[in-house]
């Protein structure tokens, strides 16, 4: 055998088995995830502790104590409402998919993904409808504006959930 030939037949095999793992990839059923990730600003970080609005409403203003402790409230609430919507969003999507998961028919992954665009896209359109406010509202503003698009996200799959548990 000529010099070299003698690493051929390992050679082959290697390539062999990488072609075989790519190919293998390519007819898989794409990974449903476990949970949607949006991708907006902030997303399963928001810390609603009071400590951490209170950070935030005395960096934000000067105002008397009153308006302050009025100030910290509302800015925790919001921080919870949004807080409260995400988490019924993640619930409702771990409820629909665990009912659809088996069934072959359905593209869950890709059904997930364009959930997760339309949250996206409504968060970003509603974003673009205001100009932020100023003082506490730039926190209270975003935070609504995730709580609505997330609590739609959320009755959406509770409707379809209800619509497929419909003997």
């Amino acid at each position: 055998m000529p010099k070299g030939w003698t690493s051929l037949p390992r050679a082959l095999l290697s390539i062999l088995a990488v072609t075989s793992v790519l190919s293998m990839g390519v007819f898989a059923e794409p990974a449903v995830p476990e949970h949607v990730r949006i991708g907006y600003d902030g997303e399963g970080t928001i810390d609603a502790s009071p400590s951490s609005c209170e950070t935030f409403v005395r960096e934000m203003v000067v105002w008397d104590e009153a308006e302050i402790q009025r100030a910290i409230k509302e800015v925790c609430d919001a921080r919870r409402r949004h807080i409260e919507a995400y988490e019924a969003l993640q619930e409702n999507y771990r409820a629909l998919a665990a009912m659809i998961a088996e069934d072959k028919r359905l593209d869950v992954a890709a059904a997930a993904q364009h959930l997760e665009t339309m949250m996206k896209a409504c968060i970003n359109h509603k974003l673009n409808l205001t100009t932020g406010g100023h003082n506490i509202r730039i926190d209270i503003i975003p935070n609504d504006i995730a709580t609505k698009c997330l609590n739609l996200g959320a009755k959406l799959l509770q409707d379809e959930a209800d619509a497929l548990a419909i003997p």
